[in-house]
């Protein structure tokens, strides 16, 4: 591990990078996720841009992604014209209701073929319809199950977190 401050904040830079590349998203959403993570307080887009050495036309526009997802926000900072942006006090809360909206995406996609063979079926003689349907249903169940266990999981880590805000008060 790292033997300094700064050493220890460039590895969670990098890691995150090559967490939210691996699931499919730009390694800078990441870098900034990592830095405002790490930040006590709010960091205007050149304070972004100049510890992650790179262009502010890029971190701008990841920034404002990272907004739209509802994992970063703006800080108003008192005689500042510039932006200013922290993480968003449930940040891990809000990227799994993320990840989750995805997966009620893919139950509603089941929902929709289900629907689409029943209504095209033969009487059930189809064999391909059938697999179809039958595969559709099973996609629908583990979704339906996804979602229960999704929200009990929302609401343990609500109290949870909220557990660990009062042991570090």
């Amino acid at each position: 591990m790292a033997d300094t401050k700064t050493e220890l904040i460039q590895q969670l830079v990098a890691t995150y990078a090559e967490a939210y590349q691996n699931l499919g998203h730009s390694s800078l959403m990441g870098k900034i996720v990592a830095l405002l993570l790490s930040s006590p307080k709010p960091l205007s887009l050149d304070d972004i841009s100049e510890k992650l050495q790179m262009s502010k036309g890029p971190v701008s526009q990841i920034a404002r992604k990272l907004k739209d997802h509802g994992l970063i926000e703006k800080a108003w900072i008192p005689g500042e014209r510039k932006d200013y942006y922290q993480a968003v006090d449930d940040i891990f809360g809000q990227a799994f209701r993320n990840y989750s909206r995805s997966m009620k995406r893919n139950q509603e996609i089941a929902v929709s073929f289900l629907e689409a063979s029943e209504r095209i079926g033969n009487g059930g003689n189809d064999a391909e319809l059938q697999q179809l349907q039958i595969r559709m249903e099973e996609m629908r169940a583990f979704y339906d199950l996804m979602d229960q266990f999704n929200k009990n999981f929302l609401s343990t880590w609500e109290k949870e977190k909220d557990a660990i805000r009062k042991e570090s008060a």
